[in-house]
This record gives C-alpha cells, sequence and structure tokens, in this order.
C-alpha cells in the first residue's frame, strides 16, 4: 500500500504542464577585447565594465551611480589606436571629508610613468585636469597607463584605508 501511494504521488508530481514558449535571453556583445569597447578612450566609472580598465588603487564598488574613490596612485589601463592629437583628461573632486584632515592639495598626472602635469586643488570641489600629451609619451595599438596621485591622503581612523579623491572619468580625448 505505502509503495503503491508513493508512485502515486510521484506520477502526479511528474503531470505538470510545461510552458509554450520562454523568453529569449538578454542579448549582449561580448567584451572580447577592450580595444573594441566604446570606452576604449575614456574610462566613465559608472560604466559596466569600467573595472576592466582598472590596473591598481581604484575602489571597486560605484558610488552614487558615478563615482568611485581613489586611494594612493590610482592607475588604468588604456588603449590607443593613435598616438596623434590626445589629451589627458581626469575628472575627479576634493571631498569635504577628506579636505577637512589633509587641507589643499596638489594632484599629479602621469602617462606610462612620465609626469605631465599638476593640478592645484585649494579647496573641496569637482576639478577637472586636461592637458594635451606629447607624442612620444603614447604608443599607438597598445594599452597606455595612466596615473594621479595627490601629495596627501586621508587616512581612515576606522579601517586604516588611505584615500585621496573621488574619480568620475579618465582617459584620453583627441
Amino acid at each position: 500500500m505505502r509503495v503503491a501511494s508513493v508512485l502515486a504521488f510521484l506520477l502526479l508530481a511528474g503531470c505538470v504542464r510545461a510552458p509554450d514558449s520562454y523568453p529569449p535571453p538578454i542579448q549582449r556583445k561580448p567584451l572580447s577585447d577592450l580595444a573594441e569597447s566604446a570606452s576604449g578612450m575614456l574610462v566613465n566609472m559608472g560604466d559596466a565594465n569600467a573595472s576592466a580598465y582598472f590596473v591598481r588603487d581604484i575602489s571597486p564598488g560605484l558610488e552614487g551611480g558615478r563615482w568611485r574613490w581613489a586611494n594612493q596612485r590610482p592607475e588604468l589601463k588604456v588603449f590607443l589606436e593613435s598616438a596623434k592629437g590626445l589629451k589627458l583628461v581626469w575628472d575627479f573632486s576634493v571631498t569635504e571629508v577628506t579636505f577637512r584632515e589633509t587641507g589643499p592639495v596638489t594632484v599629479s598626472f602621469f602617462v606610462n610613468g612620465q609626469p605631465v602635469g599638476r593640478l592645484p586643488c585649494p579647496k573641496p570641489g569637482d576639478y577637472k585636469f586636461e592637458q594635451p600629451v606629447r607624442q612620444d609619451l603614447v604608443r599607438a595599438n597598445e594599452y597606455n597607463m595612466i596615473a594621479a596621485q595627490a601629495d596627501k591622503l586621508w587616512v581612515s581612523p576606522a579601517d586604516g584605508a588611505k584615500l585621496s579623491f573621488t574619480m568620475t572619468r579618465a582617459g584620453f580625448l583627441r
């Protein structure tokens, strides 16, 4: 009797009508190479694939849907098809929280390890560094490294994290 009831239950459980159709999965173009990406020269921190460009010292967590914390020396890799007529662009903010402890900061910018300029930040707020880059500093058809470094860091009393500024985008424009 017990075996018959278990078999009857199993037979009834298997009698479920499957849906006639299923929606197709979301179609996305694979990111086979970062060089083919639309943001290949200019990385917006809110881009879905932004972290693929990070080399070091950039927070993995996106804040406010558009910015990330930079640590001591944030660095990104950017693919360039041509070395002609480029400007390094870096949009960032010095926050009031960090400024209260550090005071005015100066941020230095680098392309492939070579300095390309500095920007004094005398008060909290939004800043934009934009500087033409000499053609001999960049390499065509390869990844180029861009970095920024503040002369003073804020150190979190809670966990010792070293923060410099927040970033919204970095890369090259023509």
